[in-house]
């Protein structure tokens, strides 16, 4: 009773708040998209609004609630590693204090002026992301160092005996020795995407790969550190940029102040 109340069991208070704050921002994205129609920064279309930075942000704050409902209704099992990775989503919604902070207003003018980079950035990032992931499960698949066996089967036996390791495949493992072999990395292409994921954001959790697997994780470094570099050194310029012009309209606007006669009232 105290786990339910206090927030382990499921449907204790902190799900419950969380359900309610989804739905509060859920409703407040709809009303956005409703008054589009009404707004010229929107250019008076909801799916203008839609499609910028803090429209984005709207959506990728409360979608993930809903694809982890969907899956929970389906029958999947979602661990607690995997609702904290659900519920990370909800940190963008900080971004949306450029309605109390003046100088959040810039970052939508910053994501529009890298918009461009941003995306080849991020096709770059899907092709190689898709073609190691592809390259890891070719050469990985059946790496017996991946290989889990029951105790009473031998990591290495003889040619009647074989061990776990001695068999070419996990599924030539599972033949010799039915339902006493098993391999939980690189079992098909999902699987291996979610590793390589982990792969190129810098944690390793999976080692002792092949030869031909050690050049692709080499490849996977340089690239790794390329795909970051690129999208933060052109964020960073482009803030730059919209900060310099903002001063240089401020300076603008104060020479214009100086210069303009004054009016003199009898």
């Amino acid at each position: 009773e105290i786990d339910k109340n206090v927030g382990n069991a499921s449907g204790n208070f902190f799900d419950v708040f969380e359900a309610f704050s989804v739905f509060f921002f859920t409703a407040d994205y709809l009303l956005r998209l409703l008054s589009a129609r009404k707004s010229r920064e929107a250019l008076y279309s909801p799916w203008v609004y839609s499609r910028t930075f803090f429209g984005l942000v709207d959506l990728v704050s409360i979608l993930p609630w809903y694809i982890q409902v969907a899956l929970t209704s389906t029958g999947h099992v979602i661990s607690g590693d995997e609702a904290k990775i659900f519920r990370i989503f909800r940190i963008f919604r900080v971004l949306q204090l450029e309605d109390f902070i003046v100088a959040f207003t810039k970052l939508d003018n910053v994501f529009r002026a890298s918009k461009d980079v941003l995306k080849a950035t991020g096709l770059m990032a899907v092709i190689i992301w898709v073609g190691t992931s592809a390259l890891f499960f070719i050469f990985e698949a059946n790496n017996p160092n991946f290989r889990e066996c029951d105790g009473s089967i031998p990591l290495t036996g003889t040619e009647d005996e074989p061990g776990c390791y001695d068999f070419e495949s996990t599924l030539a493992c599972n033949e010799f020795y039915p339902d006493m072999c098993s391999q939980a990395f690189f079992t098909h292409m999902p699987n291996t995407m979610f590793y390589v994921a982990v792969f190129l954001g810098g944690e390793w959790g999976v080692v002792d790969f092949t030869w031909q697997g050690k050049f692709v994780c080499m490849f996977l470094c340089i690239a790794g550190i390329a795909l970051y570099s690129i999208p933060v050194g052109t964020l960073f310029d482009s803030f730059g940029a919209i900060v310099g012009l903002c001063e240089e309209d401020e300076e603008d606007e104060e020479e214009e102040v100086k210069e303009s006669p004054l009016v003199e009232y009898n």
